[in-house]
């Protein structure tokens, strides 16, 4: 059986007062011994639209709490499955980092050639298309994080702390990886003008270490 709430009980007294009010407003203002028609109709009218916007609040009310109870999990739903999920161990954004680094490094002071640039073109390449999904995860986590709060969802205070733990991690890592990237494209680009130049075939890049990535 249902257990009325407080607000219910509330509004189911306000009602019956609102109906006591009116008849007796009828009945001191001589509508009962006129026995106007009109009046009649018009009073429990009255009565008639209090009630329907009583039930059609209550109605709302009911809606809008199990409407905002079933988006607040769909976003739960998307936070693990969407986003989360891919962060585990299988993640291959450190190590394809490392290597988009270990073949910038293995180039660096040999001989220039269009096969080589094509492999640190590639490499780099992967290692882009990773970071730029490993950031749309990091904006999508905290976004809807956020929205779960104004739901009134939190995660289980064990659930919090890991998942803050790994979002700083994340977060560090796509930061390093915002430079880095940056060097590697520009390591890149430089190595393809030599090989269409033909010239400084041997020039060392400018990048001889690398900045060491947060693991997760």
């Amino acid at each position: 059986m249902h257990k009325e709430s407080r607000t219910d009980r509330w509004l189911r007294t306000l009602f019956v007062l609102l109906l006591v009010l009116l008849l007796l407003l009828i009945i001191f203002n001589g509508t009962a011994k006129t026995s106007d028609v009109s009046n009649w109709i018009i009073a429990f009218a009255n009565i008639a639209m209090a009630a329907a916007a009583i039930g059609a609040w209550r109605a709302a009310r009911k809606f809008l709490s199990e409407f905002f109870a079933q988006e607040g999990y769909w976003l739960a739903i998307a936070l693990v499955n969407e986003n989360v999920i891919y962060l585990g161990d299988k993640n291959r954004y450190q190590r394809c980092a490392e290597e988009a680094v270990a073949t910038c490094q293995r180039l660096s002071g040999a001989k220039h050639t269009r096969i080589d640039a094509e492999q640190l073109a590639a490499a780099v390449e992967a290692f882009k298309h990773l970071h730029h999904k490993n950031k749309a995860w990091l904006d999508n986590i905290h976004s809807l994080v956020f929205r779960m709060e104004t739901y009134g969802l939190h995660p289980a205070t064990d659930k919090q702390a890991a998942l803050t733990e790994m979002t700083t991690a994340l977060a560090s890592m796509v930061s390093q990886g915002d430079s880095l990237l940056e060097h590697l494209m520009s390591n890149t680009q430089r190595y393809k003008k030599k090989v269409a130049s033909n010239q400084n075939l041997y020039l060392p890049f400018s990048m001889q270490s690398r900045g060491k990535l947060m693991a997760r």
